[in-house]
């Protein structure tokens, strides 16, 4: 008797929790089908995230206030599940023009990170331009602007179901052209992974240094949010004026000029590769090259080209 009440119980458990699946948006469950069922502690996590973006964000604004205080050790595992790759502006526009599914895992040699490396689309031709949450959430923003673009599915059709007031569909182009823009403004980009997001690429940020969360984090409270990008200035010294534009758009201040002539001077050991010192560069004389001891560049075409010979 006992044996065939538990049986009932179950019974009954299991059909309440069909039941309540079923009443679930379709891009509710595509997405917890992703991250898996048997993680509710990802799933959860990442309905409020992806839902409640800029309560999310503004959260992070005040603990950037008391980063201090954590462990190192914490900083760093946070940074785990959540960080970014720095692409320069055409890889960055690759990202958004696929225009085909593709599958890239385990690209440690790319993102120097031990956790969410996977370049992973489906529906990439599926993208959002997005307010900028860190913009929204500033005391006092540059500008309010739709600067982020989420890419692919199931991200795009939840975002759209639960705050379509921070975001509209855009084609290929118009992502582009955003990403144009803010390279112009003198923002980096960043190809933003995430635990949430079944480790793997799922949105592009143009950060500006006066608004953005991670980039404070990453240059004022200890949290490594930024992979460096593979690549570094170098200076062409006859088309060099030494005007100093480049060393005022560094966002990591890795740039300095020493007098009057010749072009600055690179400390390595600050310099992130996001190019936007060559952004800024009126007479062309910055080129993006590969840096020696850092990880290797996102390159996509290579990447896929790479898996799919294997």
């Amino acid at each position: 008797m006992r044996a065939r009440r538990m049986l009932l119980l179950a019974g009954g458990v299991g059909a309440a929790g069909a039941v309540a699946v079923s009443r679930l948006k379709k891009s509710t469950r595509d997405y917890i089908r992703l991250v898996g069922w048997h993680r509710p502690d990802l799933w959860l996590h990442g309905m409020f995230y992806l839902s409640r973006t800029l309560d999310y964000v503004r959260m992070g604004r005040r603990a950037v206030g008391f980063a201090r205080f954590i462990p190192p050790s914490m900083r760093r595992h946070y940074a785990q599940t959540y960080h970014a790759k720095l692409v320069p502006l055409e890889e960055a526009q690759k990202l958004v023009t696929v225009g085909e599914d593709i599958e890239v895992r385990n690209l440690e040699n790319v993102i120097p990170f031990r956790m969410c490396r996977d370049i992973v689309l489906k529906n990439p031709d599926a993208i959002l331009a997005c307010k900028c949450v860190c913009r929204m959430s500033s005391p006092d923003p540059c500008r309010e602007d739709e600067v982020c673009i989420l890419v692919g599915e199931p991200f795009v059709s939840y975002v759209l179901d639960h705050q379509p007031e921070f975001c509209r569909r855009v084609t290929p182009e118009e992502a582009v052209e955003i990403l144009r823009s803010t390279d112009e403004e003198g923002c980096l980009h960043a190809a933003f992974f995430k635990d949430i997001a079944g480790g793997r690429f799922y949105a592009i940020c143009n950060c500006c240094s006066c608004c953005c969360v991670a980039l404070k984090s990453h240059r004022f409270a200890g949290v490594p949010f930024f992979g460096h990008s593979g690549l570094e200035p170098a200076f062409d010294a006859d088309k060099c004026n030494a005007c100093g534009k480049c060393v005022k758009a560094c966002l990591f201040e890795a740039l300095r000029l020493e007098g009057r002539e010749g072009p600055p001077l690179l400390d390595r050991d600050a310099c992130m590769g996001c190019g936007a010192c060559r952004s800024a560069c009126p007479r062309e004389a910055v080129e993006l090259v590969e840096a020696p001891g850092r990880p290797a560049p996102l390159r996509l075409d290579e990447l896929l080209g790479a898996s799919g010979d294997n």
